[in-house]
């Protein structure tokens, strides 16, 4: 016959929380020890109730005051209460989300609870906010929409672009992208992998930059300082090869930015050398990189650019 403890013991690796129930403390914590003592990769602990009678639970603290239940939304001691900064750059929808649903996990588990209230208080303060009301919006989502995931620059543009699809009925959800914070730019689990393998690599010098997709970047001419911004989906070395080979050979490629560039400003010339700077990188959709060239073209104003491809980022930066 199994016994309570061998029960418990044979699916010990998929559980988180045991309840026992006991006729009195000793029941329990004679139990608690027979647990232990039965393999010693296994180790059990107890939670008991505080001084002031509450057991906590999850995000909940329950005791029993002349036999009723009395339930109050509890965080452990060892929480940081690190959540979304105020002045961290994400729509401002999303920073008062994170607060109204703080607010309601702890309204839900025990309602008109004031020292629930002031912890909620002095968690917000922590990270940046401040009393007082909040104006905030929501982003356009038409019914079965499909979603529109656009890079988040600020709350202004947000707005305005929120204003525009709205007015215009687009059948789409906006969602608006946070750029990537401090972990994702400084933080890589290819450490290894920061030099270019390929031997003489034209393109990178301190960082390898060769193998990036769903960039937008500048190129600069190594004689006349003219630059030059675009745009590609695939490996980079790929897009830069095809700019090289129009320098090299202009005449096979008459349309071509660059083979324009290098048949009016380096005519009796060697093709000049190309320095390369990633300006944004891991772009996914065409859209955000689209929008991305548009405006690195505005505030950088290149000077190699063709008409075709001009009228192309034109929608997005008017």
């Amino acid at each position: 016959m199994i016994t309570a403890v061998q029960a418990v013991l044979s699916i010990a690796s998929t559980l988180v929380y045991v309840f026992a129930i006991g006729s009195s403390f000793s029941a329990v914590t004679s139990t608690l020890a027979k647990l232990n003592s039965k393999d010693v990769n296994i180790r059990f602990t107890m939670e008991e109730p505080g001084k002031d009678g509450f057991l906590p639970f999850l995000n909940t603290r329950v005791r029993f005051n002349n036999g009723r239940p009395e339930i109050r939304w509890h965080r452990k001691a060892s929480s940081k209460n690190i959540m979304l900064h105020s002045r961290s750059a994400h729509p401002m929808y999303m920073k008062v989300n994170v607060a109204r649903n703080l607010r309601k996990t702890s309204e839900r588990i025990a309602a008109n609870d004031g020292e629930s209230d002031k912890a909620i208080r002095k968690i917000l303060s922590e990270n940046g906010s401040k009393n007082g009301s909040m104006n905030t919006w929501r982003p356009y989502s038409a019914p079965d929409g499909i979603a529109l995931v656009l890079p988040y620059v600020n709350e202004h543009i947000s707005k305005q672009v929120n204003i525009v699809v709205k007015r215009c009925g687009l059948p789409v959800r906006l969602v608006f992208r946070p750029p990537p914070n401090l972990r994702d730019i400084f933080t890589s689990s290819r450490i290894y992998e920061s030099r270019c393998d390929a031997e003489d690599c034209l393109y990178c010098s301190d960082h390898k930059i060769c193998h990036l997709r769903g960039t937008v970047y500048m190129i600069t001419c190594s004689n006349c300082g003219q630059r030059y911004i675009g745009e590609t989906g695939r490996p980079l070395r790929e897009r830069l090869n095809e700019h090289r080979r129009a320098l090299t050979s202009p005449q096979s490629y008459p349309t071509n930015s660059f083979s324009k560039h290098r048949t009016e400003v380096h005519t009796r010339e060697p093709p000049p050398l190309l320095e390369v700077k990633v300006l944004h990188c891991y772009l996914e959709h065409p859209v955000e990189r689209k929008i991305m060239e548009a405006r690195e073209i505005r505030r950088h104003r290149p000077e190699i650019k063709s008409r075709d491809e001009l009228a192309e980022a034109l929608p997005f930066i008017a």
